[in-house]
Order: structure tokens, then sequence, then C-alpha cells
């Protein structure tokens, strides 16, 4: 993963609550994805199947709001360090590649292969394009405020050295195609949507002020229900989906990305569903906007409330029409899960940077301040347990033996399984709290 250890940032400089509120969701992510048996999930912990929603369906969105609140917040202290506008966007883009192929080393850790290809596991040929990438953009290459402040010319040796790396990646890319052909390894992913709605949000960040973020946010939504309502595949084009909602969506993904997708269809982090991801992101830039203004905090938060209920109730309205789905992320489900996150974003202001009643969240900043590392790591680390066999035959895995023997017997098989996960969470908490007490921030 990408790393830059961050220490001339004092962390007071930081808004406290977003940081709170990214370790709130951040924890929701890892009790979703970490179950202490799938069999046996908690309920609240389950997606919606098609329309309607859980708790569980407003993790992600909630995660795409969080990096559109920061994209203003941060570009403004990066302009106050020199930065312009094209290194601005350089390390927009920069930081958007890293994303996506860290998310693609990550799903080629865990992709299995057809025609009896690398049997064993051993698929490094596919992972090391993505991993040559991440050492060169987030290892090698110089933060884009170095180079403002330094200028171009300090830095050319570690650009050249990080471009010559970038190639061996792409040459390795072609050299190994028809691996990654036969893989199936699934291109979109979690870290691929961040990448691209943090790209796209940021550009328009950079080129557009507030009136444009917010016609791009209502293009977003309304050119997506229009898709949805009178564009289809065609006629001879009939995949055996949950919803006909579905079918340009499978149609689109299938034809672009063939067999890399979620085997779950359509795939939730498909193509033509990350349309209305991106309006979510920019009712994030929007939030920003509204939280750097010159408002006393109580107004900054009682707004946030306000905009919070009016979402929730406006989704919950559409949601008549235009059903709430997180698979296919509808418009309504975007305002709806915006007006969620506004709302508790509008809690963790007004309790953490109103009131300074902080000491509740320090388990939620710990994971707050180094979010993708402890995302990347937790989610390794939860498929290496699920995968580690104790029996030569592969029976049992370390993961099962904890569940079977420890959490299962106590807590009942759902309690059980919630209580796994509330561990999980519990263990990344105490491995990177020495980091957020020294301070150090793993960045990409």
């Amino acid at each position: 993963m990408g790393t830059t250890t961050t220490l001339s940032t004092p962390y007071s400089s930081r808004l406290t609550s977003l940081d709170v509120f990214r370790g709130l969701t951040l924890a929701g992510m890892i009790l979703v994805n970490n179950p202490g048996s799938w069999a046996h999930v908690f309920g609240p912990l389950r997606h919606a199947q098609w329309h309607g929603w859980t708790p569980t369906d407003l993790v992600f969105p909630f995660f795409l709001f969080i990096v559109g609140t920061a994209i203003p917040l941060a570009f403004d202290k990066r302009r106050a360090l020199g930065e312009s506008r094209s290194l601005l966007l350089l390390h927009a883009t920069r930081r958007a590649i890293v994303l996506f192929t860290l998310g693609l080393a990550y799903s080629g850790v865990t992709i299995k292969y057809v025609n009896g290809l690398a049997g064993e596991g051993q698929h490094w040929q596919v992972i090391l394009p993505w991993v040559l990438t991440v050492l060169a953009l987030a290892f090698i290459w110089p933060e884009e405020k170095r180079i403002a402040q330094d200028g171009w010319g300090r830095h050319v040796p570690r650009m050249v050295l990080a471009g010559f790396i970038l190639l061996a990646g792409v040459f390795a890319l072609i050299y190994f195609w028809e691996d990654f052909q036969r893989s199936e390894q699934r291109i979109p992913g979690v870290l691929q949507r961040i990448a691209i709605c943090y790209l796209l949000a940021s550009i328009i960040v950079l080129y557009f002020g507030v009136p444009g973020r917010v016609f791009w946010t209502v293009a977003c939504l309304v050119g997506y229900w229009a898709l949805l309502r009178y564009v289809s595949p065609p006629g001879d084009f009939n995949p055996k989906l949950e919803g006909p909602e579905g079918r340009l969506h499978e149609w689109i993904d299938i034809h672009v990305l063939g067999r890399h997708l979620y085997r779950a269809r359509p795939d939730p982090e498909g193509i033509l569903s990350t349309l209305p991801a991106v309006a979510t992101t920019l009712l994030g830039v929007l939030t920003g906007d509204w939280l750097r203004s010159g408002r006393d905090e109580a107004k900054k938060g009682s707004g946030l409330l306000l905009a919070g209920m009016i979402g929730i109730i406006v989704g919950l309205i559409l949601h008549q029409w235009i059903p709430i789905n997180k698979k296919i992320w509808t418009s309504s489900y975007v305002l709806f899960a915006g007006g969620c996150a506004a709302y508790v974003l509008g809690w963790c202001y007004l309790l953490v940077d109103g009131e300074g009643w902080q000491r509740w969240s320090k388990p939620f900043l710990v994971l707050g301040t180094n979010a993708i590392a402890v995302y990347v790591l937790s989610s390794l680390t939860g498929w290496f347990l699920a995968a580690w066999p104790l029996l030569a035959d592969g029976t049992l895995n370390v993961k099962t033996w904890l569940y079977n023997g420890f959490f299962g017997p106590r807590f009942g098989p759902e309690g059980g399984s919630l209580a796994y996960a509330l561990c999980y969470v519990l263990v990344w908490i105490i491995i990177f709290t020495p980091l957020y007490r020294a301070r150090i921030y793993i960045r990409v």
C-alpha cells in the first residue's frame, strides 16, 4: 500500500469530527466484511437482497461521502502550502491510480484461476503489474507538496526511478496479459470505486465553483435516472438477474469487463452505477464547502442535521417511484444515504468539534486517521485467516476454528458471528493505537 508518513501536519489542524466519522464508518465496514461465519451473519450486518436497505447498505456511501467532504478541506491546505492547480490535479490523479491498483492488487491475492492455471495459488504474474504501480507512485514518486516547496529539479531522480518502475509494470501487464485474461480477477471493487469517484470529484472541485458542483451533482442523479428509465440493452440480452433494473448494468459490464466481475450480479461496483456514486461523493464535497465556510460551529452542525433530514425524507419519498437500491446505487439511494451521512456527521461535528467531547471517540480516531491502511490490512488478514488451513485436507481454517471453538459455543450462531467481528475490530484498534499516539498517518 502507498505510504507517506506524515509528521509535519499537526493533528490539531485536522477536522477531528471527520476523522471520527471516518473511523465509525471503517469500523462498520470491518464488521460487515468479517463475520465469524457467513452462514450466521447478524441480521443488521446483512445487505438488502434487492430493493430496500439495512444499516450495512449505508457503510460504503458513507465512505464516499467522507472522501468528498475531505477534498475541498485538503485542497485548501495544499494551496496554502503553495501547490498550484496543476500540482493538485497531479496529486489527485496519482492518488486515484494508487488506490485503483491497490484494489486490484488486493483482489489479485484472492482470485481463483480457471483451466487449471496456477492451481496451487501461485499467481504472482497477475499481481505483479499492480504491485509495481503502487511501488512507483506511492513509495518512490515525491509528494506534490515537496515539489511545490523545492521545485521540480530537485526531485527528477526520484521521478525518473518511479517512471522506470511504472514502465516495468506496464510491460509486466502486457507480458502476462493472457494469464490475466484466464484468471477470474475482478476489476471493479471498493477501492477502485473510491479511486474513480475521488478523481472525478477532485476535477470538478478544481475547475468548478459551488454552483458548478451543484450542477454536476444534479446532472449525475437525473442523468442516471434517465438512463435507467429510457435506455435498455438489446432485446435478445436476458441475463438471470434479481430485477429488470439490473439488465443495462449487466450488459455494459459484460461487454466491457467480460468475466472480471463479482460473482453476484449485477456487480455492485459496476461501471454504470459509478455515475450516481460520483453524486454521493459530490454531496460530500458540498458538505466540505459548508464546513469551511465562515459560519460558527453551531450553525454548521445544525445545518448538517437539517440537510441530512431533508435528504432522508426526499430519498424515502422518491423510494415510491425510484426504489432505494444499493446494488445499482439508485438516485433515491444517493439522497437517502447522503442524508444519513450528513446527519451522522452533523452530530459528530457538534459533539466533537463543537462541544469538545472527544474522549469517547478515541478508538474511532485511531481507525479514522489511518483508514486506508486499516482497511487494506484488515481485509488481507481476514482473507488469510479464512484461507489458512489447519488440517491437511483443508476442511478447517483459523477463522472457522476460532468461531467453532470459542465464539459460537459461548454466544450462539449469530451472536458468536457478531462477537467475532467486534473482536476483530478491537484488534485493529489496538494494533494502530501506537501509530495514532505517535501521530503517524499512512497515506497514499
